[in-house]
């Protein structure tokens, strides 16, 4: 009976998959996207290996990792390459993992942050010691660690070991193989959507975004008539404060799904083909495929794909009905001119090609002239031209004559 109970133990304690992140360049929003993607595919018995060679990056990107990783309870081990480094944000990295592999050649620390005024010194230090208390639990070894930030000590992969901090591992099948985890299912790098989130979330272009946001939406408030400058400056300050990690995906996700709807109206109830309608469409499935591309698997659920569908369909119906009444609205307007001319009315003073008189036409009363003779009051009269606001009319009569 106790055999039975350690080999069901040992069973569900094994990893059923292992998967791979590559970080191998700047630690910023890119490499925040990549990793919480990585989580969200990672079942909750996988194991997540961080593959580092980095120098390091932003502080608050490490940061949200290490939420990422501790909040969700990942099983996660760093490993840092033969010659490569894991130094600044990426030692926090490393450290939040929990358990670090490091090949020869290779180094970690040097994590002081930059510029180091003492609020930002003291703040760093207390993380790295609150993470590698969890990671460790040992006095010393956590004195170690914060001294990457206090001191910005820096360790080789020997220094490391013999201090207790790493394990050696010739390659990434070493780390695997150790742990007893299966073969690496699936290797994670950045994609062109983390590139981009990389290059936003770098402090000169976030701010630089934000400024160009705010002037493009004065800009529409001061041009006469919709120039879509205030859908693309909300697009930049909705980009900006993301990169800045200042609002969530889901918000970002919910602009460009809304600034998308507004151009697509706004190509609809306009004459002609703007571009506004394309730019529109991009937006919607750019939204679209940010939100699937932030589901957890299974991305698709039968009742997901029910709702989908009925939104999807009445969508479409309201669009329809949109559409229709952006044509309505845009037939031509016959022009005062041409619902005048030929008009029959009565002159209600006399009206002399000289001297204006009134004439009644169509339920209103106009100023005319007579093009021929002065024609009395009461007479009927037929409109041959306006000009204006003068009708130039002639009389019935005279016209039955000619």
């Amino acid at each position: 009976m106790f055999l039975l109970l350690m080999l069901i133990a040992l069973s569900l304690n094994e990893y059923t998959e292992t998967i791979v992140v590559e970080v191998t360049d700047i630690v910023d929003g890119g490499t925040v996207s990549l990793v919480q993607r990585a989580i969200e595919r990672l079942p909750s018995n996988g194991l997540l290996v961080l593959y580092l060679n980095s120098y390091g990056g932003y502080v608050y990107s490490a940061d949200s990792i290490a939420e990422l990783l501790v909040t969700r309870g990942v099983e996660c081990a760093a490993y840092v390459p033969p010659g490569g480094k894991a130094t600044s944000a990426a030692a926090l990295v490393a450290v939040a993992c929990g358990r670090i592999y490091m090949a020869p050649g290779s180094v970690i620390g040097a994590a002081r942050p930059y510029p180091d005024d003492p609020k930002a010194v003291n703040y760093v230090a207390s993380r790295f010691r609150a993470l590698a208390w969890r990671a460790y639990g040992n006095e010393t070894k956590v004195d170690i660690v914060v001294r990457f930030v206090t001191e910005a000590l820096t360790l080789t992969d020997e220094e490391a070991t013999a201090l207790g901090l790493a394990e050696k591992a010739l390659s990434l099948d070493d780390v695997v193989r150790d742990l007893g985890a299966p073969e690496p299912s699936k290797i994670f790098r950045k994609d062109l959507w983390d590139r981009v989130l990389s290059v936003i979330s770098d402090p000169l272009i976030s701010s630089i975004a934000f400024s160009l946001g705010v002037f493009l939406i004065i800009a529409e408030v001061l041009v006469t008539g919709f120039q879509g400058y205030a859908v693309a400056g909300v697009l930049l300050i909705a980009a900006a404060l993301y990169g800045m990690n200042i609002i969530p995906p889901d918000l970002l996700v919910l602009t460009l799904m809304l600034s998308g709807a507004v151009l697509v109206l706004v190509e609809f109830m306009s004459p002609g083909l703007q571009g506004f309608g394309i730019a529109g469409l991009i937006l919607l499935t750019l939204g679209l495929y940010t939100s699937l591309r932030g589901r957890p698997v299974p991305t698709i659920e039968p009742s997901v794909v029910g709702v989908a569908i009925s939104l999807g369909f009445l969508g479409a119906f309201l669009g329809f009905i949109v559409f229709k009444a952006a044509q309505t609205t845009r037939l031509r307007k016959p022009k005062l001119k041409e619902v005048l001319v030929g008009s029959i009315g009565i002159a209600k003073t006399d009206v002399g090609p000289a001297t204006p008189g009134v004439v009644h036409v169509r339920g209103e009363e106009w100023s005319a002239y007579s093009i021929s003779n002065t024609i009395p009051a009461g007479s009927r009269v037929v409109v041959k031209d306006v000009r204006g606001l003068f009708l130039y009319v002639e009389s019935v009569s005279e016209k039955r004559e000619q």
